[in-house]
């Protein structure tokens, strides 16, 4: 959205790090078939984008940049009085709010507000999915998860099935795909050989990379053990993108005529956050039917995913990942007296149980 109104080394700099194509109208028609499949809504998955620039009324955006904007990239454009923080997270979080249907309530508070802004880029992501081969509840029981402090009790599921499954030398890890219903959407586990492994894996990472893994994945009867856990993560993504060396978009080097009738602006903030959910919910039909506990045959593999992980969720039509990280402490287990019902409309409640739904996390 920035770089249709960026030039020069703003321009570059954003292209360059997005490693987008030379021309407008092939990175336009690149950047809406991605937008396109950031919006699906079916039976087994959910996933919602979001985009919006609240501008400052100091400001007035150019009609061309405006009809780009709401155009190629499903964005909105507000107009706020940045010298009201309270007034303008309000205005954010209640566009968050609708967009995602309240799945994502807010994005921003007023401390997040400079009132010395001009524009604010906001970006909501929400992805939800029904395991196509769904984990049985009435399995899920208290189990360590090693941690650098010793040992979390948190809840951990169990599934026993035929899945895409590859121990890659080169990582020291065991790669295993978990698909969703429907088949377009998977969620991919990297899970350390050494319970420790987690920082040696992050840094071979870039050199094994989940492209090169999959080819190698092999379908294998796998008796899985993996904990639930819960994501709610939101962050400014300036710090990122200097990381990716653009630079002078955050500063008063910005070079961005084509946004605003005053060509001296700079952008002062990206929010963005996530919201995702991993459990049994939405998976209980698929589990009743594997309910019954096979001894594991001798070619099978055993995967207990009780130390620091990374997953990905990657859309395996257009080849997309969608999320990446890392998962340090899962939901911690909490004992509860009261018995696991076996409807799907009894389950959700009982989820509470397992403790805090924000587990610290980090997202590489």
């Amino acid at each position: 959205m920035i770089l249709e109104g960026a030039s020069g080394a703003t321009e570059e700099e954003i292209r360059s790090a997005l490693r987008l194509a030379p021309y407008k109208f092939e990175f336009r028609e690149q950047l809406n078939i991605y937008l396109k499949a950031l919006n699906v809504n079916t039976t087994g998955v959910v996933l919602q984008n979001a985009n919006a620039i609240f501008v400052s009324k100091a400001q007035k955006i150019k009609k061309d940049y405006e009809q780009i904007l709401r155009q190629v990239y499903y964005a909105d454009i507000k107009t706020v009085d940045f010298s009201y923080s309270n007034n303008v997270s309000d205005t954010i979080n209640q566009w968050v709010n609708k967009q995602t249907k309240g799945l994502i309530p807010n994005i921003v508070q007023p401390s997040d507000i400079n009132p010395q802004s001009e524009s604010v880029i906001a970006n909501a992501l929400y992805f939800r999915g029904s395991w196509k081969r769904g984990f049985n509840p009435r399995h899920t029981r208290p189990a360590c998860f090693h941690v650098e402090k010793g040992c979390l009790k948190v809840a951990m599921m169990e599934l026993h099935h035929d899945l895409n499954y590859a121990f890659v030398e080169n990582l020291r890890a065991h790669a295993l795909e978990l698909p969703y219903e429907g088949n377009r959407y998977s969620m991919f586990l990297l899970v350390p050989q050494e319970k420790a492994g987690l920082n040696t894996l992050l840094r071979d990472l870039p050199y094994m990379s989940l492209p090169q893994i999959t080819p190698f994945m092999e379908n294998t009867n796998v008796r899985l053990f993996m904990p639930k856990f819960s994501i709610d993560y939101s962050d400014s993504m300036v710090g990122a993108l200097r990381s990716m060396r653009i630079t002078s978009l955050f500063s008063k080097n910005a070079s961005l005529p084509g946004m605003f009738e005053n060509q001296n602006t700079e952008v002062n903030d990206i929010m963005h956050k996530v919201h995702m959910s991993v459990d049994e919910v939405g998976t209980v039909a698929a589990a009743v039917s594997v309910a019954v506990v096979i001894p594991l045959i001798e070619d099978g593999i055993q995967l207990q995913v009780d130390r620091p992980f990374v997953f990905f969720i990657r859309d395996n039509e257009l080849e997309i990942t969608l999320f990446e990280g890392k998962i340090e402490e899962p939901s911690v287990y909490v004992e509860t007296a009261e018995p696991i019902s076996q409807t799907a409309k009894e389950y959700r409640p009982q989820f509470a149980s397992f403790g805090s739904p924000y587990p610290r996390i980090k997202q590489f």
